[in-house]
C-alpha cells in the first residue's frame, strides 16, 4: 500500500478554543513595566538576566483605528492599517527586549523603528474591518520581517545574546623558562595557587558567559586513576576530571612563557558528554615596549586563542536546527471563519513541529494555509488523522510532497 492510500480516514471531536486575546498597547505595557520596576528594582533585572532568550512569534493579530476626516474613508483605512503595523512591531519589541532596555532606548526605538513600522512588515492580511461615521477599524494578521528587524536591533546595539552558562574546567600546565612545569592536578589535595595562565583563561571565559569550575572543591577522600595525575593528560583522563568536577567542557594543554615578551599556548577544548574535541589550536602572544603594550604575553596568546575558538565551543552546545519544510494545506468545506481559526489553533497547539500557520488564499469554496514544519507532508497527514482531538470530522486526500487537502465532512 502506498503512502497516499494510507491517509484516507477520519476522526473527530468538537473543540472551540477562544479566538483572540485582548492586546495591550505599547504605552500601557511600558507603564506596567515601570510600576513593576519601582517595586521590584534590580531583583527583576537579575531574574531576567538568568533566562535564556525566549522564542518570539513573528505573527501578530492586532487592531488599528483611523479617524474619518472630511468623509475620506480611504485615508482613514490607511491610517488604521498603519496603526496596526505599529502595534505589531511594538508587541514584538516588548517581547524581544528586556524591559530596562526598552525604557532606556524608547526614543531611539520610536524614531528608528516604530516611525517606519511598515518597513518591518513582511506581509499582512486584513481579517475583518468595519466603519462608522467617525472612524474605520481593522483587525489584521501581520507577519514581521524578523531578519530585517534583528539586523536593525543589532546595528543599534540592542540585540540580546543567548546566555549559555557552560561549566568549564581548566587543565592547562604552565612552563616558564628556567622553572619546572606547574600543573595543579599532580596533587589535587594540595590546592596549589592559581597560575597566571589559569587566571587569564578564567577572565576570558567568564567574559563570554561561561561558568569556571573552582578546582579547590573536591569530594573528600577521592581516589584518582594514575593517568589523571600526569602532566600530559589523555583525552580520556581529562574527561574523567570533567565528570568528577561536574564540568561540561575541559580545556587541556600547555602554556609556554619563553621570555618576558613572548609566550605561546596550545589548547584543546573537549566536551565531557561524549569526549569529542570541539576546538583546538596553537597561538602566540608577543608584547613590545615600543608599542606601549601593557598586556602580559600569555594573556595575549590566550586572548588570540579564545577569539578564534570560543565560538566553536558555544556552538557545540546549541541545539541543532532541523530542516524546515513549507507545506500547503488546502481546506475544503469549512463552515465559517471560526472553523479556520479552530484548525490553525489545533495545528499550533498539538503539533510541536509546526512553527507557523498562515492563510495564503481565502475563497468561498476553499482556503489554503501555508504551514512551516519540521517534517514531510505524509507524516503530518498521518498524525492529523490519528489525533484524538480534531476540531471536526474530515478526510485527507491528494497527498503529495508539497502538501495535502483536508475535506470537512
Amino acid at each position: 500500500m502506498n503512502r497516499k492510500n494510507e491517509l484516507n480516514g477520519m476522526c473527530g471531536s468538537d473543540k472551540s478554543p477562544p479566538l483572540f486575546y485582548r492586546r495591550v498597547g505599547f504605552a500601557r505595557l511600558c507603564l506596567c513595566f515601570l510600576v513593576f520596576s519601582l517595586t521590584l528594582g534590580s531583583f527583576m533585572e537579575d531574574c531576567f538576566s538568568q533566562e535564556i532568550k525566549e522564542s518570539v512569534s513573528e505573527e501578530r493579530i492586532v487592531t488599528g483605528t483611523g479617524v474619518i476626516i472630511d468623509e475620506n474613508v480611504v485615508d482613514a483605512r490607511d491610517e488604521a492599517i498603519s496603526q496596526a503595523f505599529s502595534r505589531a512591531i511594538e508587541e514584538y519589541l516588548a517581547q524581544r527586549l528586556r524591559f530596562q532596555k526598552m525604557v532606556n532606548n524608547f526614543q531611539r526605538l520610536d524614531e528608528e523603528i516604530l516611525a517606519r513600522a511598515k518597513e518591518h512588515i513582511q506581509d499582512y492580511q486584513i481579517i475583518s474591518e468595519f466603519k462608522t461615521d467617525e472612524y474605520v477599524r481593522v483587525l489584521i494578521r501581520a507577519r514581521i520581517n524578523s531578519a530585517i528587524l534583528e539586523k536593525k536591533l543589532k546595528s543599534m546595539g540592542m540585540q540580546e545574546t543567548e546566555s549559555f552558562q557552560i561549566d568549564v574546567l581548566f587543565l592547562v600546565s604552565e612552563k616558564k623558562r628556567g622553572f619546572p612545569t606547574t600543573f595543579w592536578w599532580i596533587d589535587p589535595s594540595a590546592q596549589a595557587s592559581i597560575t597566571p595562565t589559569e587566571l587569564f583563561l578564567s577572565q576570558v571565559f567568564e567574559e563570554k558567559g561561561f561558568r569556571v569550575i573552582n578546582r579547590s572543591f573536591f569530594p573528600p577522600e577521592e581516589s584518582y586513576d594514575e593517568g589523571m595525575l600526569g602532566m600530559n593528560l589523555s583525552d580520556e583522563d581529562a574527561v574523567k576530571w570533567g565528570r568528577l568536577l561536574s564540568a561540561q567542557v575541559v580545556v587541556t594543554g600547555e602554556a609556554n612563557i619563553d621570555e618576558g615578551s613572548r609566550a605561546s599556548v596550545f589548547l584543546k577544548a573537549i566536551r565531557v558528554m561524549d569526549g569529542a574535541t570541539i576546538a583546538q589550536g596553537y597561538r602566540e602572544g608577543i608584547t613590545s615596549d615600543n608599542l606601549g603594550d601593557d598586556k602580559n604575553p600569555v594573556e595575549l596568546a590566550i586572548q588570540n586563542w579564545a577569539d578564534d575558538m570560543i565560538s566553536y565551543i558555544s556552538d557545540s552546545f546549541k541545539p541543532s536546527e532541523k530542516a524546515m519544510a513549507q507545506l500547503i494545506i488546502t481546506l475544503k468545506g469549512l463552515k465559517g471563519y471560526k472553523e479556520l481559526q479552530d484548525v490553525k489553533e489545533f495545528l499550533i497547539e498539538n503539533f510541536p513541529e509546526i512553527k507557523s500557520v498562515l492563510e495564503t488564499r481565502l475563497r468561498r469554496e476553499l482556503i489554503k494555509v501555508s504551514v512551516e514544519t519540521e517534517g514531510d507532508s505524509y507524516t503530518l497527514a498521518k498524525r492529523l488523522l490519528r489525533h484524538p482531538k480534531v476540531p471536526f470530522l474530515f478526510e485527507i486526500s491528494e497527498v503529495h510532497e508539497q502538501g495535502f487537502t483536508v475535506v470537512r465532512r
